[in-house]
């Protein structure tokens, strides 16, 4: 390569030391190592990403110059993801059922007994999606299930491949979706999430069980209590296998003071009781959304009193109440 041709290069190199001094600050780190940043977004090894920048690159220039411009245009479409992601890690609450799931995995991840498989099982509003979503951001591969999963092996698989990033079409034979599927969870083992798994059957218990034992991915389902314990009985000799691959199964506390806090500002937080009472009101109905909705409330409020707490609890329970959902429980 000419010195004419290095010079050419030098702005794209340049660009992409921004970008990764860019992802760095999103990521809260001083600086990504060459190996790291060339692992996570360059086409090429960190040896050649150290000799382009050291301009001791000896290989050909329209090959190189076309991966850079590439590389470049990749890493700038994945900022707004990386900047999601990291808000996500930011505002994540570390409630007593999302300190218990990330315990859980970090026993799967050591693999005893190929214990790989975590069960969270929360109703409507205990904190599903916010773990699901924290997880996302650290890379989990995540799935929602579908009533089609009900009866259908090739269903589960082949949504589970399409989450892992495998354009496949339905009209693929049912083996090698599965083949896919395992090739792709191999490819780069991570946590698979499985959200509201209240539609798995004993063919997805079996995929599962596949994967665990195929692969080095833990997986996390979640799913609805009852519907759970429902799938436990309609399931007995496939449900029995997957609970053997299964760490200590995870049933969510009532929320606490402690939790409701983590999610209260200091406007809320403000007002006598306000923690015992929106724990109480967000077990009562409506879980952790019903915290937030009280939070937001009261935030509205110049100088939020008892009377204001006792406004926006009674709101809650009267919403719900209209919705249909019957008589609310008031011990709060």
């Amino acid at each position: 390569m000419t010195i004419d041709e290095l010079k050419e290069l030098k702005p794209r190199i340049e660009r992409l030391n921004e970008l990764r001094a860019q992802i760095a600050e999103i990521e809260g780190r001083d600086m990504l190592s060459d190996a790291d940043f060339s692992r996570r977004f360059l086409p090429f090894s960190s040896t050649t990403w150290s000799k382009l920048q050291s301009g001791t690159y000896g290989g050909g220039f329209e090959t190189i110059s076309q991966r850079l411009d590439d590389a470049i245009a990749d890493v700038e479409g994945r900022l707004p993801n990386l900047e999601s992601a990291a808000a996500t890690r930011r505002t994540f609450r570390r409630t007593t059922l999302a300190r218990a799931v990330l315990a859980a995995l970090s026993a799967a991840r050591e693999g005893l007994d190929d214990r790989r498989v975590v069960v969270v099982l929360a109703p409507t509003g205990g904190g599903k999606t916010a773990i699901r979503d924290y997880l996302a951001s650290r890379n989990a591969v995540c799935v929602e299930g579908r009533q089609a999963w009900r009866n259908s092996y090739r269903a589960f698989c082949l949504d589970v491949a399409r989450a892992a990033g495998r354009k496949l079409p339905s009209t693929m034979a049912e083996f090698r979706i599965e083949e896919e599927m395992l090739a792709a969870l191999r490819a780069k083992p991570r946590v698979l999430y499985i959200d509201e798994a209240n539609t798995m059957s004993a063919q997805c218990a079996n995929a599962i069980k596949l994967i665990v034992n195929e692969t080095e991915c833990c997986v996390v389902i979640a799913a609805i209590p009852e519907l759970w314990d429902r799938f436990l009985a309609g399931s007995v000799q496939e449900a029995a296998q997957l609970v053997n691959r299964c760490q200590p199964i995870l049933r969510a506390p009532k929320i606490s003071a402690a939790d409701a806090k983590l999610f209260l500002s200091p406007k809320a937080l403000s007002v006598s009781g306000a923690a015992q009472k929106v724990a109480a009101a967000a077990n009562a109905f409506g879980g952790y959304r019903t915290v937030l909705a009280i939070d937001a409330a009261l935030s509205e409020c110049d100088a939020p009193g008892e009377d204001d707490l006792d406004a926006a609890l009674a709101k809650q329970r009267n919403n719900l109440a209209a919705a249909g959902l019957g008589a609310m429980k008031t011990e709060y």
